[in-house]
């Protein structure tokens, strides 16, 4: 154990040792008189016979000295420090949709936990695990995409509280390490780890979270999207992705809900569900969806219902939303307002067909901006020793577990010391 604010401690054992020289100095009050002229009797020699008195009051003092040591010591913020080792770890397990298969990771994560350690898992969010080694067994699989980031910056929080309980840190990512599940932010909190990482690749999911591969659209031949559509190679005999360029029906809902699969309502003409008109209709001179960009007059004809909780994942250039996506079961539906004209060679253009990549991509990755096509894995598990005791910085808030007990035990000291004063006042001198 050792306290946080010493000084406090060392004012309680000074306060002590002053109760208890008290206490023994002032052994008994003085005799008084209940007559005010004694003052006036002539003052004559008398010897009285003195007899060494005990210590009295021990149980009192006792109380007072305890209560004094317990105050101070709850102001100093003492903290229980276990037995240090020589090396702890911070184990990053990830439970995304980019694993293929969580127990690959559930076994990697039970060679290198240990008890002590550290477990974090992570999806698009990261959460402490507790519970020790027994803790990999309630990490299930989920269907969010991975993002390192978050994990992090939580590991980076775990190893301030982990750095008085062992001479070294490490921290382990156990993890397929897929590009999607880098953004920004990655290699700069990185960067904030002082030591190399130990990298553990489980394989990743096959077809990157989508129940099968390829896009299927329904329309009509000369539809200018389905032409867009065939020159590209976004088909598959499996197809994720159903384009419908007509009214979609009930059944085309409940195909997407039924899988990890993408339902997108495009239609050619008429508005899109959850989309009114517009009035005027306007013209707008691009449109971007994640990391596509078409520069074109298009007119703007709709425009989403007020109130909608749909995720915008394509945008005007004025920031007006062109598409939206929600959750349908396990899949989601996928609406598009983008007028496309009939005419002209703007479906033939690189940047459209990048546009249909982008608004029929998996569910949740449509509109956002690509990762990086290789990241340097070299890079970011790095070289050199594990990071070292000082070079972990110290949590910025510390929660004394022991203080709250401490204050209740002088509390109640207090209220002993009181009711003892009170018996030995009413006891016979």
């Amino acid at each position: 154990m050792t306290f946080l604010e010493p000084l406090f401690f060392s004012l309680g054992m000074g306060a002590a040792a002053a109760i208890i020289a008290l206490h023994f100095i002032v052994t008994r009050q003085p005799t008084q008189s209940i007559l005010p002229t004694v003052r006036f009797v002539p003052v004559s020699a008398v010897r009285v016979p003195t007899v060494a008195r005990r210590p009295e009051h021990l149980l009192l003092l006792l109380l007072r000295v305890l209560l004094v040591l317990l105050v101070g010591a709850a102001f100093a913020r003492p903290v229980l420090t276990g037995a240090e080792r020589p090396l702890a770890r911070v184990v990053l397990a990830d439970v995304s949709s980019q694993v293929g298969d969580v127990m690959a990771v559930r076994d990697s994560v039970r060679a290198l936990l240990e008890d002590g350690d550290v477990l974090v898992v992570f999806d698009s969010a990261a959460r402490v695990v507790r519970g020790g080694v027994d803790s990999i067994a309630r990490a299930e699989g989920s269907r969010a995409p991975g993002r390192l980031s978050p994990a992090l910056i939580l590991a980076l929080r775990a190893a301030s509280d982990l750095r008085n309980s062992a001479d070294s840190l490490e921290l382990a990512v156990v993890s397929p390490l897929e590009p999607k599940e880098w953004d920004a932010a990655t290699d700069s909190i990185r960067a904030l780890w002082p030591g190399r990482i130990r990298l553990v690749r489980v394989a990743a999911h096959s077809d990157s979270g989508r129940a099968g591969s390829g896009l299927a659209v329904v329309a009509e031949p000369d539809d200018p999207v389905a032409v867009a559509a065939s020159l590209t190679a976004l088909s598959g005999s499996d197809p994720a992705v159903r384009l419908v360029r007509g009214e979609a029906t009930t059944g085309d809902s409940v195909w997407a809900g039924a899988g990890r699969r993408v339902l997108v309502r495009w239609p050619a003409s008429a508005s899109p569900a959850g989309w009114t008109a517009r009035e005027p209709v306007d013209t707008a001179g691009a449109v971007i969806a994640g990391a596509a960009t078409v520069v074109f007059p298009l007119e703007r004809r709709w425009k989403p219902d007020p109130g909608s909780a749909a995720r915008a994942v394509a945008h005007w250039v004025d920031g007006e939303p062109a598409a939206t996506e929600h959750a349908a079961g396990a899949g989601c539906i996928r609406d598009i307002a983008i007028a496309v004209p009939q005419r002209g060679d703007l479906v033939l253009r690189p940047a459209f067909a990048r546009l249909l990549g982008a608004l029929t991509a998996p569910c949740g990755e449509a509109g956002r901006r690509e990762a990086r096509a290789s990241p340097d894995l070299g890079g970011f598990a790095g070289a050199g020793p594990l990071a070292s005791r000082a070079s972990i910085a110290a949590p910025a808030t510390i929660v004394p577990p022991l203080v709250p007990w401490l204050l209740a035990g002088a509390l109640l000291l207090a209220v002993a010391e009181l009711f003892v004063r009170r018996r030995d006042s009413a006891a016979p001198a």
